[in-house]
């Protein structure tokens, strides 16, 4: 059944400025009939809506995670299909990283007209996306259809919510597995971490664990690492240069032929993002989503360089900055086990990684930019 509200119902917000009402939120979210329930490892998340194609869409996006509960921890999230939702608050900033532009997202906190602590609304300034993070009952509102990625995140969100309360760190990595055992590689953005991930996953043993998420901790038996179930979303240089062109055909003839016409280091900088179905392109029982992480590579390669791609053991003893790319801060989203919100900019140290990292072999991989050769150097880590 499909619902919708009077914007004007959702402009009312009280002297704290909150961007809607309680009475239009309990409105929105009691039209949510429409149920489907996901599980991740550790987490089940029921997601309500009210609109039925919101759930085919995560339904599929999803297909590869149907891994059985480890325990009884469950989430409800909401996510309300409305128009762009108007309000008169003033929002503050959510600091970018280093070396991102532009303002993204603001957020609020705020209570309830009743004067209870209500959460952290954040909103999505590009789409107008409204996200209520608290640690009951989540809501999103707005033009979800349009926008699932950001309903797809908010829902991941959620997950390593859960994870980073039981102390692991988070790592801006990608993933693959050999019979439980994880390789993962870490960069800043742009970086080529997914591209390079993607090109391993051509060897039919491996599995995808994640694309630019991992949680990490250490533990007697090595490091455990945990995959966010979010599928690989790449640029179109990596659709148009996929193995054999695996992956050329999620581009059009005509976005090909135009890609193709461009320099190579034009293509490697625009930012034109697709999803890319492991399942899929690559076969089933392809998706994982736990592992040991054994092996870490660093790329610290360019299309500059002039030397040859090359892969070199690091000592973190010595060199503990070479993990820099890994390290990401926890973002606006995450609340601890009191539901505090956290410091904005606050990111766990390298000494903090480094130690986490004590018992995984750490390579760099230098030179210039060629997948196919970074494949070659990876295979041979075992011997290394």
């Amino acid at each position: 059944m499909s619902h919708s509200f009077n914007n004007h119902a959702f402009s009312n917000f009280s002297l704290n400025a909150r961007p809607l009402s309680d009475q239009a939120l309990q409105t929105a979210m009691a039209s949510c009939e429409h149920l489907l329930t996901l599980t991740f490892g550790a987490l089940t998340v029921n997601v309500h809506t009210n609109q039925a194609v919101i759930l085919d869409e995560l339904n599929d996006y999803y297909k590869s995670y149907r891994q059985s509960s480890e325990n009884e921890q469950s989430i409800n999230i909401y996510a309300i299909e409305h128009g762009e939702v108007i309000e008169s608050v003033e929002w503050l900033d959510v600091p970018r990283e280093a070396g991102k532009q532009g303002k993204k997202e603001g957020y609020l906190d705020c209570f309830s007209e009743n004067e209870v602590f209500e959460g952290r609304w954040i909103k999505k300034f590009k789409t107008g996306m409204l996200l209520l993070q608290r640690v009951e009952s989540p809501v999103a509102i707005g033009p979800c259809i349009e926008n699932m990625a950001q309903i797809i995140n908010f829902i991941n969100n959620q997950f390593l919510n859960l994870h980073l309360r039981a102390g692991y760190l988070l790592g801006h990595a990608s993933a693959f597995s050999v019979n439980g055992n994880l390789t993962a590689i870490a960069a800043g953005s742009g970086g080529g971490k997914s591209t390079l991930m993607l090109r391993c996953l051509e060897k039919e043993t491996r599995e995808f664990i994640t694309n630019d998420r991992i949680l990490i901790q250490h533990s007697a038996d090595g490091v455990k690492a945990v995959g966010v179930a979010k599928l690989p979303r790449v640029n179109p240089g990596t659709l148009l240069h996929s193995h054999g062109h695996r992956l050329r055909h999620i581009l059009t003839k005509e976005r090909q032929q135009q890609l193709l016409d461009m320099l190579p280091a034009d293509l490697w900088v625009l930012e034109e993002k697709y999803d890319v179905q492991i399942e899929d392109e690559y076969g089933p029982n392809r998706v994982g989503l736990t592992g040991k992480l054994v092996n870490l590579i660093m790329l610290d390669w360019s299309f500059s360089s002039g030397k040859p791609t090359q892969i070199e053991r690091v000592d973190l003893s010595l060199e503990p900055k070479v993990i820099e790319g890994l390290r990401k801060r926890p973002g606006p989203f995450y609340q601890d086990n009191s539901g505090s919100f956290v410091d904005l900019i606050a990111c766990e140290s390298v000494e903090v990684y480094c130690a986490e990292l004590d018992s995984v072999r750490v390579f760099r991989l230098t030179g210039c930019i060629d997948f196919d050769k970074a494949y070659e150097l990876i295979d041979t880590l075992d011997a290394l």
